[in-house]
């Protein structure tokens, strides 16, 4: 009998649930899978670019002001600290208003109701995300993989889409570490957590894998029992974000006691998992997660399903799934 499995999606914009977990079902188990589900927090960030009325207007308008900036930061002319900048300002710092009319009380409209961030977070949100588009430079310039322009001239430039992906993942970093959406991000993986019947296998990607953790260690959860929690292009073993998990008790961050067995899988040119091994961060008790350099063979190295597609990963979760 299968056992009951979450997948946890990663940053940026995602396909809607029903169609995210046809694909994720497919890749591994052949089939759409009735003993899956998806905890879906990309809504919270990420709504719908169209529909919803005037109601909507705030969240539209918050979307289109963060996918200006992750499109800004591709060029190469952009420095780290450029990007950084430009994508901590369409996160953390709140447009001025244009009227004086009440602010809406929509998802979109969270953070024009809760109290600025601190001049010491948004410095520590710049530095984490300087740290992310300078690993992005050095993964692109290592990367076999270039754009066609200027080859006529014999001029090779690193493929954007590392600069992209780390944009879309810092974009809802920010958000989560130190922006006012961190429960809102938390509540609908909680709550996919403890839906019976609960996981015995957790598949938790990119940012996911962040919140996942966050909220197996809440108390709540202690009762979980989960046979394996696989991380897919994990950050986790960046130390800016340690020191933000579980709402900054500190580290050394031990692993969660519901777990039996953690698999963490990362490929070398994924530019999310700067440090791509978690044995070495996460105890007590000591070397419990499982690490395992994979190849992503997808264009882009951070890709999910691309993870999915490796045959070790695959075969952990159909293992533990049954």
């Amino acid at each position: 009998m299968a056992q009951p499995l979450v997948w946890v999606h990663g940053s940026g914009p995602q396909a809607p649930p029903p169609v995210f977990k046809h694909e994720a079902d497919t890749i591994v188990f052949g089939r759409d899978m009735p003993s899956t589900r998806l905890a879906y927090y990309a809504g919270v960030r990420w709504p719908a670019p169209t529909g919803g009325g005037p109601a909507a207007a705030p969240a539209r308008t918050d979307r289109a002001r963060r996918v200006r900036a992750i499109r800004s930061t591709m060029d190469p002319a952009s420095s780290p600290e450029d990007a950084a900048a430009a994508i901590v300002d369409a996160t953390l710092i709140a447009p001025q208003p244009r009227s004086t009319s009440p602010p809406s009380r929509g998802r979109g409209a969270v953070a024009a109701t809760e109290p600025a961030p601190s001049r010491a977070d948004v410095r520590q949100a710049t530095r984490l995300v300087e740290q992310l588009y300078r690993e992005a430079d050095r993964v692109a310039a290592r990367s076999p993989s270039v754009t066609p322009r200027g080859a006529a001239f014999g001029i090779s430039f690193p493929d954007p889409i590392f600069r992209f992906v780390v944009g879309k993942f810092a974009s809802d970093a920010v958000d989560y570490l130190y922006g006012p959406y961190t429960e809102a991000m938390r509540a609908p993986v909680r709550a996919a957590f403890l839906e019976p019947p609960t996981p015995r296998v957790i598949v938790a990607h990119s940012l996911g894998s962040v919140i996942a953790y966050d909220v197996l260690s809440e108390p709540a959860l202690a009762g979980l029992q989960v046979a394996l929690l696989v991380t897919l292009g994990s950050p986790l073993g960046i130390g800016n974000i340690q020191s933000k998990l579980r709402d900054g008790a500190g580290r050394p961050n031990p692993v969660p006691a519901q777990l039996s067995a953690w698999d963490n899988f990362a490929d070398r040119f994924d530019p999310v998992a700067l440090d791509a091994t978690l044995h070495d961060d996460f105890r007590p008790p000591k070397d419990f997660a499982r690490d395992e350099a994979v190849d992503n063979r997808a264009r882009n190295n951070h890709d999910m399903p691309g993870y999915l597609e490796i045959g070790v990963v695959r075969d952990a979760i159909v293992v533990a799934a049954g």
